[in-house]
This record gives C-alpha cells, structure tokens and sequence, in this order.
C-alpha cells in the first residue's frame, strides 16, 4: 500500500510482483501458524536491484532489447527467500550501471524522496529512493564505483559494499569493462543493524556452489568483534573535492566515537581522487566505446551514456591536447 501511494511521484519500484508476494505472505502466515520459522526474514518484505535476476521478470539494466523472462533467481535471492524473505519487486537502476543517477529508457527517471527535483542517485537509485520513502525495509544492490554508498548517501539511509569476493555476482547483470571483484553486492536499509541482519542472510556459510571465488564462513556479530584490536584509517578530504562542513564534522564525530570505544584511529593519505578517475576513464574508453554500442544492441542510450559513448569515441592524441586545453579556459 505504502509503494503504491509513493511510486507514481518517485518511480523507484519498476517491476512490481505483488501478486507473487501475497501468495508468499500467506504462505509464511501459515507456516508460523503451524510454529514453524522459515528464517531470520520470515515475512519480511524485501526489494531487489534490477541487475539482479528474480524467476518471472525481465532482467534489463536498462536496455530495451533485453526482454527475456528469468526463471531462476540469483543465488542472493535465492537465499533471501529461505531466510524467509518476502519479494516485493525489482528497483530502477542507471542503464548499465555507469552513471550516479538512475535512469534509462526502459524504465524512466527516478526521482528523490526528499526533493523529486533532484537524482536518487545511481545505480542503484530505485533502492535508495523507495527505502527511504518507507517502501520497502531493506534492499538488495550493488556497487562498484560506488552504486550502493551514494544513493545511500542521497537519499539519507544505510548501505554497504562488503568486500570483494563475499558475496557472489552470479545471477547479477554485469559489464565487461569492470574488472573482475570491483562490483559487489550489498544491502541497503534505514539501520546499520538490519545491515547486518542482511549480510548474516546472504553469506555463503559453506562457499557458494556455483562461485569457488566465494569465501566461506560466516560474518562475526559486530557484538563480538573488540575494537581494540582493530586499526582504522580515515581521511577527511580527498584533495579534489572538498568536503561540506556536514561531512567533515561526520568523519570527525566518528572517529572520536571510534577512538573513545578503543580502537586506533589513524589518518592516511588518500590516492589522487583525479588520477583515480583518469585510470578508470581511459580503462573504460580504451575500446574506443565498443562495448557500449555492443551491450546496447541499436537500444536507445540513456544520456549519461550518450556522453560516455561521446567521451570514448576521442582519439588518444586528442585526448592529451584536451586537458591543458580545457583548464586553459577555466574548465577543470
């Protein structure tokens, strides 16, 4: 009831399978009925990313020609529902998850809770944007480049990207150009707690069949872990962009909270924001666009894309002139 007075001014959730998730609510009345616990999300309502596949939809990223029906979930769905989890439908996305933004022709533009002027974020954006709008409690992303952490960041909940190789990508729309374990999935929602809550879900405890990459065990209880033993860096400007002074005083309370709860807390030099972003640029555009154009398959491109399809198609001599070129005139 909640998405449906909410989604026509955010269009966040963009395939909805109500009519699957009445049928498994009522299954999970029936079984606590019969004092049976399907697992630690029995009956609670879930979303998903479009990236990721759900039996009985389309998986798209964004792309028109891409119709076909799933009929298997991914193993991350998969385990959600043994856990007891309630699928409520899948999320927008940026088209081909290479933009902040969530957008595409498929599905449209989603729209932020807060002020719908302005982006969810990207890519996944469906997931921040109906979260926070009170939606859906918890939710099933992605990140890369930063996919999770900045629609979390825009629409004021909680995510995580957990570390590389804990949780599989199987079942999950990916992009050539990413290298290998740079994307991951993680949970989004309005709690660090249901964070965890979520990620106790969907570890693979005893290694994930169809992913050996995977490392099994389980994810200790943040209750058992004692800060003291752990060091942790932190910086508070990244030398390009600076931060807001809501920012830096959230890094500075947080290390104060840190260091009060026994934990060394040390400052650390962050890489080159700027020579980050030009090895990704010329990693992405080093096929001069050729899978982009491949990927969309005569598809129209979202705008975000057009750019990047522009970008790539720059000749390497050109794109040593323009730099200099362009903050010259004051473009930077």
């Amino acid at each position: 009831a909640m998405i449906e007075e909410i989604n026509p001014a955010l269009n966040a959730l963009v395939v909805p399978t109500f009519d699957a998730a009445r049928e498994d609510a009522r299954a999970a009345d029936q079984a606590l009925k019969s004092g049976t616990v399907l697992g630690p999300l029995h009956g609670v309502p879930v979303t998903i990313k479009e990236f990721f596949d759900v039996r009985g939809t389309a998986t798209t990223a964004g792309i028109e020609s891409t119709k076909s029906v799933i009929e298997a979930d991914s193993p991350l769905v998969a385990r959600l529902r043994k856990a007891g989890a309630i699928i409520l439908g899948k999320t927008n996305v940026a088209q081909m998850g290479i933009a902040i933004e969530s957008s595409n022709p498929v599905y449209g533009r989603t729209s932020n809770p807060w002020d719908a002027t302005r982006t969810s974020g990207g890519s996944s954006g469906g997931e921040g944007a109906l979260i926070a709008a009170g939606g859906s409690p918890l939710g099933l992303g992605s990140d890369g480049g930063g996919s999770i952490r900045i629609p979390a960041h825009f629409n004021g909940i909680c995510g995580l990207k957990p570390t590389s190789g804990r949780l599989t990508m199987h079942g999950h729309w990916q992009f050539p150009a990413f290298p290998r374990g740079w994307s991951v999935p993680g949970p989004l929602a309005r709690c660090v707690d249901d964070l965890e809550l979520a990620m106790q879900c969907l570890v693979a405890r005893d290694g994930e069949p169809c992913d050996p990459t995977v490392a099994p065990g389980a994810i200790p209880s943040s209750k058992e872990i004692d800060l003291s033993s752990l060091t942790i860096g932190y910086f508070a400007d990244d030398g390009f962009f600076a931060p807001s002074p809501a920012i830096r005083r959230a890094v500075d309370q947080s290390v104060e909270a840190l260091k009060s709860a026994g934990a060394n807390v040390v400052p650390f030099e962050q890489a080159s924001a700027l020579e980050t972003w030009e090895i990704q640029f010329r990693q992405f555009g080093a096929d001069g666009g050729l899978w982009l154009r491949s990927f969309l398959h005569g598809s129209r491109s979202d705008t975000s894309i057009q750019k990047a399809l522009l970008l790539s198609r720059i000749p390497t001599a050109l794109r040593r002139v323009l730099p200099p070129l362009l903050s010259s005139i004051g473009q930077t």
